[in-house]
Order: structure tokens, then sequence, then C-alpha cells
């Protein structure tokens, strides 16, 4: 009797650990039983996963829970927009919480979040480009979204992209932003092409430089390794974050904090004229490398920088 009893204890002590110490068993973990090879299966289970935590355990729950970046699994992770297309919960990109999907460019400029906020409870697949947590490269993307109770419940997988880039240099026109972004994102494409060492070679060359626009580019530990207007900076190995405006502004350590998304960073600078200006510069990270590029508008007579 005594050994039953024992027994019965045991049995309880486990049914609480699978019932009470993670309430959430029985909730997430179900897309596991999708292999990850098939990969849009699985992504529709990884979100289907956070519209059952949704049902079961809450809003509050569901939110805290993909806001954690500890949920982050390899190349999958959920973002959920409420009922008027505010990010609620993107571990990924915490930066967008509170922004309105349809109003976020995407790494191009292009609002991508528009087509996936047309999601209804049937669901939709949206193609874009976007960083993959899992190799740090921007990779192509593919996003299932669906509704449920108003809220959009969202996640993808990324696919083999092998990018021209020549089909990101459109004609420059009268968007700096816009052409600023396409040229760093050729700079990128170019990279996944030739590789890094020929790719710092080509925008080196002086004769890559376009009117007031060139690209740069640092290494993982943010040593310039390309930068057509001061090659001092290359032969030099300096480093990035070393470098400091006229006025004080740490400009390379604000530029090095770019991320996988981007980063827009204002400072002054120079022209070959020695014209003091103020730089308008797009930073991104990929593969561990920074690339960058900016326009500017010419203040009146300064200093060179060094």
């Amino acid at each position: 009797m005594k050994d039953y009893c024992t027994l019965l204890l045991i049995l309880s002590l486990v049914a609480i650990g699978f019932t009470g110490c993670d309430n959430l068993t029985g909730v997430i973990g179900d897309s596991y039983k999708t292999p990850m090879d098939e990969q849009e299966a699985f992504t529709i289970a990884f979100v289907q996963e956070a519209i059952d935590l949704y049902k079961t355990q809450g809003r509050d729950t569901a939110i805290a829970h993909y806001n954690d970046p500890q949920n982050i699994d390899r190349q999958w992770y959920v973002f959920i927009t409420d009922e008027n297309g505010f990010y609620v919960a993107n571990a990924f990109a915490p930066y967008l919480i509170g922004a309105n999907i349809k109003n976020a460019p995407g790494i191009d400029g292009l609002y991508s979040g528009v087509d996936i906020a047309k999601a209804t409870a049937e669901g939709r697949w949206t193609e874009y480009i976007w960083p993959n947590p899992e190799t740090n490269k921007i990779e192509q993307k593919r996003t299932w979204s669906i509704r449920y109770d108003g809220y959009l419940f969202a996640s993808g997988y990324y696919e083999p992209w092998a990018p021209d880039p020549a089909s990101f240099l459109p004609a420059r026109g009268d968007d700096s932003e816009a052409y600023t972004r396409s040229l760093v994102l050729s700079a990128i494409a170019r990279y996944e092409r030739d590789g890094s060492t020929a790719t710092a070679a080509y925008y080196n060359d002086p004769a890559r430089i376009d009117g007031e626009w060139y690209v740069f580019i640092t290494d993982e530990n943010d040593i310039f390794v390309s930068h057509p207007v001061r090659q001092d900076f290359v032969a030099n190995q300096t480093g990035l974050k070393d470098l400091v405006c006229c006025d004080g502004y740490q400009l390379g350590i604000e530029i090095a904090k770019a991320t996988g998304t981007g980063l827009w960073v204002n400072y002054l600078w120079h022209t070959k004229w020695f014209y003091q200006e103020v730089k308008h510069t797009w930073a991104i990270r990929h593969d561990g490398y920074l690339f960058g590029s900016g326009f500017s508008a010419i203040l009146g007579n300064g200093i060179l920088i060094d």
C-alpha cells in the first residue's frame, strides 16, 4: 500500500510538471511535428502555434512570448500586428514595435508590409528581401501571414538568393534615399556573387565614385576594406569606430550600430573640394560586413575632417 501511494505521488508530481510548471506545453512545440525541411508546411504550423497560444493563454502572453529573442528559432520567428496594423511583437526587429506595418519600408525601400497586411483568415504568402537571423545575411524571404481575431500573425522562411548587382541600379532620379539604398544593395549582391576580396577591390577603384555617391565597406571587425575617397583608411587599416566629426560627434560608432535591417545616420563630413556638409548615410550589415553609402547637402566653407 505504501509503495502504491508513493507511485501515485510521483505520478502527480510528473503531471504538475506538465501542466503547472510549463503552461505553454501542448501549445508551443506542435510545429516540430512537421519536418523543418518541409519549410512551407513548417512555417504555416509555426504561425498556427502563435494563434493557438493567443487563443489559450491570451493576448498578453502571446505578445510577451514572441517579443522574447530566446524564441527566435534559427530562421523562424513570429511577428504580430494589432487590428490597426501596428506591430506589437517582433523579437528580431524590436524597433518596429509601435510602427504600422503598412508604413514601414523594407530594406529595398519597398512597402512589402502592405502586401503582408492584406492577409485574411485564409492566409497569404509574400516575398521580399530581409535579413536571416540564422545566417546574418540578407536573403529572399517568403512570409506566411494570416488573420485571427483581427490580429495579424506571420512568420517566414528563406530561399536561395543569387542577386544580380545590376538589378539594383535603376537610373538615378530625384529620390536620393532610394538611390543610396540601391547602390548599397548592389554592393551586397556583388559580394554574394564575387566574394569579399573582389568586391572590396571593385569599390576601392576611384572609377566607382558616382558624383557624391560611393560605397564604403568594413569587415567583421569594422576595419575599412573599401573606401574610394579615403583610400588611406584601407591602407592604414583604420577602424570605422575611430572616426570622429570636427564637432566631436562619434560618427563611426553611430554607423557601426547598423544591423541587418539598415540604419540612417547624419553627420558632418567633407567633399573633395573641402566644403563642410551634412551627410546622410545608409549602412547595413551583411555576413558581418558593413556596407554603406550616402549623399550630402553642402553648408558652406569648412575644413577637411581627418
